[in-house]
């Protein structure tokens, strides 16, 4: 597989909002916070190209029994509609199958 590039506009965030008040992480894309992250999800994010699109790899599955937070960055709800499948993964479904093995 292929790495994935797409043009993501960030906004123009006000971070004295309620919505930052006791968030959990920042979206690694856009910066807008999640107040929990098991309702995002995990994507690996290799910066941005000379063109100004962020670019993403595809999940590694051997990576997947690790805890993400090694291998991947947290994207929220808004920003994973812009990836393929084959480059995010729901951190729900790393919890259920895969948290027994973290360390």
């Amino acid at each position: 597989m292929e790495d994935f590039a797409i043009k993501i506009t960030r906004p123009n965030l006000n971070r004295y909002a309620n919505s930052w008040w006791n968030y959990d992480v920042e979206c690694g894309c856009c910066g807008r916070p999640l107040k929990n992250r098991a309702t995002g999800f995990v994507a690996v994010h290799k910066g941005t190209n000379a063109a100004g699109e962020d670019v993403f790899a595809p999940i590694p599955e051997h990576e997947l029994p690790n805890d993400p937070v090694e291998w991947g960055t947290f994207i929220g709800p808004h920003c994973q509609r812009l990836l393929p499948k084959t480059h995010k993964v729901s951190y729900k479904k790393l919890l259920k199958n895969h948290s027994h093995t973290w360390c």
